[in-house]
């Protein structure tokens, strides 16, 4: 982008708030997404462990490894907010449509998990919730 008298102004990067919901233990969730986000080329600014309930992870990766994070906090058995798949989805679109200019721009993440309520937790196979009939 430029500026006043042709200066190259950097692009803000896109700084993310994320947040989801885990079936497993928020820390060992946590632990887990540390290692794959290293494997696809990330890098892990920190780690926050708050009690067995509440985890949080701050990383970065490049702009053209949208698609492989976005699969990645789903592969963990995420539940994103709507918020943080509406997020993520327009980052993955931008990115498609301008990967040429912004592939190898900085994208920062601050992702915040939770541990599921014990009668939210989803089965092997799928969710289930108690019939209520009418």
């Amino acid at each position: 982008m430029r500026g006043n008298f042709g200066e190259i102004k950097p692009l803000k990067p896109w700084d993310l708030t994320l947040t989801g919901v885990c079936t497993e233990d928020a820390p060992r969730t946590v632990r887990f997404l540390t290692g794959a986000v290293m494997a696809c080329g990330g890098c892990v600014l920190s780690r926050r462990f708050d009690g067995g309930e509440a985890a949080a992870i701050e990383f970065e990766f490049v702009r053209a490894g949208c698609v492989e994070m976005y699969s990645v906090l789903i592969a963990a058995g995420l539940e994103l907010s709507a918020q943080s798949h509406r997020t993520l989805a327009a980052l993955c679109q931008c990115t498609r449509e301008t990967l040429e200019a912004t592939g190898a721009d900085p994208v920062r993440v601050e992702l915040t998990v939770r541990e599921a309520a014990a009668d939210s937790r989803c089965e092997p196979g799928g969710c289930s919730s108690p019939f209520r009939g009418a």
